[in-house]
């Protein structure tokens, strides 16, 4: 027990450890900042994430010297500083430290500045085997403030400088004498301050114009300030702007979708509390989702830059339901609780509603499930299903999903939509009030059947569903499907056994109540033959005493015949009971010899018992286990020729005893070495004397040996003979 312990214990941690393994590759992988591990002594790349990938260009550089990658950053001091840390044993931090990488082939070099640690690791002797390299690429912000801070640099000389101009012309207005040629001069230089300052501006817009991900400048008002050309690209066609029209524009009366929500809170605490923030959100207009970072400016109002991550998004979110699906239906075989369960789990986040319908006998489809976060919406749904439930004839909607097994998306639902598909004014109402802005309708489908449909409905959110939307969809009701086809398969095999144990049991009681009809007459037989073999009606002639002991033998034939079915039938009904007690397996034994000794004798066969040495006890009924030896002997003596052998042997090995009875009758076919203990079934190997019995011995023995946790089983070679052994537990 405690090595199995040990294994499942084992087996577990090996899952957990896969788990958690599977866990750790996808952070290192989906990590913000870049990570490396460098093998020394040539600083050979032997992982690197994808955000390191980013950062060097994409090539191939795993299995490679970072060096032979990244030429030109050896002459830049970062291999003499790598191997100073391999050197001395300790971490190196940098900070904004600048590196020209030539990122893209036949592109000029691109200068980055990056945040790092550089750490060794793998102790080996007096060294080290590698680095470890984690941080983050900051260009973008060491460019931004670089271009702020110049920025601001150039307007306060400007300020400066014009604060003096307006001295000095406060000084040529009060001394007016001095020459045209002196306010000619200063004119110039002004002009030239303001030239300057249009080219710190364009300097400025150029760098910004460079963020490949889309970048707007908001100010207080949250008026657009900038907008890069990316940011352009998006915005205008989506608002109905002309090109160049954005300018100006105010924010919230652009999006004023997006109040309240996470774009809302997080973008003014930006502004408000003066600090950058990081966050994500999903924009249901767009169906995308965008990691957003927010700066704030000195001017009072904010930076931002965002970047689209709807497809790591939408992996994580289907990895979620099809996970949670999982789960729930993996919990019980009642699938309208799951369904209803599932249905609940995708609400709110997936869809505003969700519907789950199940087809009936006729055919035709019940609505099994609804879910929203509002009761009363629950209810408006359900009293439009009651009032106005679907038609079976339509061309669209659910019937039409589920004479077709094809899917249904509906990205948009317009008014003009509900209207052509209200059958009356109360039926508008009601399509109105539940507010239906986008749907899908997938089809639970295994094996070729279509067992219901699976309906997600967008509402309030706002969102737009599309194909990566439908696939999900089509997975939870692909899952869902097998659970409904599994839940099914189950009930009718419940109902299957049950019909079979209510047929045995008025089987089982049938021949109960037959073997105890005829074991009366069977029993008046007997008796009215021992009167007459008694003389009480006159004494008998040889030839009549002969006449009687036939009758007698064929009365106790059949009676054995009938106590055997009467076993099977308590055996089948489960109402054998089995008194277990430690047996001294060699008294048993030899109790049961002089049982079957005249049987041998008179069968013209030798017998031979082995006794165990020394002497063992196993845990059994007694009386059913000299039942089960005596019908092994009995069969041995039936079919085993005159002047044959049969062996009654014992034999202890480990935790049990064997208890052998060897045969050198004609030997069973191997293919029916298990056909002979199915109830009913008889071998016909030696046909002398006409036997034929009710073929349940074996079958009865083998039931009564798992009665006693043991075991009944056959080793045979036609023409050599048979051993049937009995297992039963030893006692220690």
């Amino acid at each position: 027990m405690s090595s199995r312990t040990s294994d499942r214990m084992e087996g577990q941690g090996r899952v957990v450890a896969e788990s958690a393994q599977d866990h750790l590759g996808e952070l290192f992988r989906d990590a913000p900042g870049f990570i490396a591990m460098l093998r020394a002594p040539d600083f050979t790349i032997e992982l690197a994430n994808e955000a390191y990938h980013d950062l060097v260009g994409r090539r191939e550089i795993i299995g490679k010297p970072l060096f032979d990658v990244l030429r030109d950053a050896r002459d830049q001091g970062f291999e003499a500083l790598l191997r100073r840390v391999l050197d001395s044993g300790e971490r190196f931090v940098g900070r904004e430290m600048s590196v020209v990488l030539d990122r893209t082939p036949g592109a000029p070099p691109e200068q980055r500045f990056v945040n790092f640690v550089c750490a060794p690791i793998g102790k080996a002797g007096d060294g080290w085997s590698g680095i470890f390299v984690h941080g983050s690429d900051v260009t973008d912000e060491v460019f931004t403030r670089q271009m702020l801070e110049a920025a601001n640099q150039q307007l306060q000389e400007q300020a400066t400088e014009l604060e003096a101009q307006a001295e000095e012309a406060q000084a040529l207005t009060e001394e007016l004498e001095q020459s045209n040629e002196q306010l000619q001069a200063t004119l110039v230089e002004v002009e030239e301050a303001r030239e300057a300052a249009a080219t710190a501006e364009r300097f400025t817009a150029s760098i910004l114009e460079s963020i490949s991900d889309p970048f707007v400048v908001l100010d207080a008002e949250w008026r657009y300030r900038f907008v890069n050309e990316p940011a352009a690209r998006m915005i205008e066609p989506s608002r109905g702007l002309a090109p160049g029209k954005l300018i100006g524009a105010n924010m919230w009366e652009l999006y004023p979708d997006i109040a309240g929500t996470d774009f809302d809170h997080h973008m003014r605490r930006a502004a408000s509390e003066r600090t950058t923030v990081s966050f994500e959100a999903f924009y249901p207009r767009r169906g995308e989702w965008s990691l957003l970072q927010c700066y704030p400016l000195p001017s009072g109002g904010i930076a931002v830059q965002w970047r689209n991550i709807t497809v790591r998004k939408r992996a994580e979110e289907a990895n979620h339901y099809l996970s949670q699906a999982s789960d729930i239906l993996a919990q019980s075989l009642d699938y309208e609780k799951t369904l209803n369960e599932l249905a609940h789990v995708v609400v709110p986040q997936l869809a505003d509603w969700c519907g789950v319908d199940i087809v009936e006998g006729d055919g035709t489809l019940r609505q099994l499930a609804v879910a929203h976060v509002d009761p009363e919406k629950i209810r408006l749904a359900r009293e439009l299903n009651e009032k106005h439930p679907p038609d079976p004839a339509a061309s669209t909607g659910t019937y039409n999903v589920l004479r077709t097994g094809q899917p249904e998306i509906y990205p948009d639902i317009p008014d003009e939509l509900l209207i052509a598909g209200a059958v009356d004014d109360d039926h508008l109402r009601i399509l109105r009030e539940l507010g239906l802005k986008s749907a899908i309708a997938v089809p639970l489908t295994v094996h070729d059947r279509t067992l219901g449909v699976l309906t997600l409905v967008a509402a309030e959110s706002g969102r737009r569903y599309t194909n990566a939307d439908l696939t999900l969809a089509m997975e939870l009701a692909h899952r869902a499907a097998i659970a409904v086809d599994n839940a099914l398969q189950h009930q009718t095999a419940l109902a299957a056994r049950q019909e079979a144990e209510e047929a045995n049991k008025a089987k089982a009681e049938f021949l109960t109540t037959m073997s105890h009809e005829l074991r009366t007459p069977l029993n008046a037989i007997a008796g009215y033959v021992e009167l007459l073999k008694m003389g009480l009606r006159g004494p008998l002639t040889a030839g009549q005493e002969e006449f009687l002991s036939r009758i007698q033998r064929s009365q106790r034939r059949l009676l054995a015949l009938i106590q055997d079915v009467l076993n099977f039938a308590k055996l089948e009904a489960g109402r054998v009971e089995v008194a277990i007690a430690d047996v001294d397996l060699d008294t048993l034994i030899r109790d049961i010899e002089p049982l079957v000794l005249p049987q041998m004798e008179q069968a013209g066969l030798t017998f031979a018992l082995t006794a165990c040495s020394p002497p063992v006890r196993v845990r059994a009924d007694p009386e059913r286990a000299i039942q089960v030896l005596l019908n092994l002997l009995s069969n041995a003596i039936k079919f085993t020729p005159r002047g044959g052998f049969i062996y009654l042997e014992c034999e202890a090995k480990g935790d049990a005893v064997s208890v052998t009875v060897r045969d050198t009758g004609p030997g069973i076919p191997a293919d029916k070495l298990e056909t002979i203990f199915t109830p009913f079934v008889q071998l016909q190997r030696d046909p002398r004397d006409g036997y034929a019995g009710t073929g349940l011995g074996l079958s009865i023995s083998r039931d009564l040996a798992h009665a006693m946790s043991g075991e009944l089983s056959v080793q045979s070679e036609v023409g050599r003979g048979s051993a049937f052994t009995l297992c039963l537990p030893r006692v220690e």
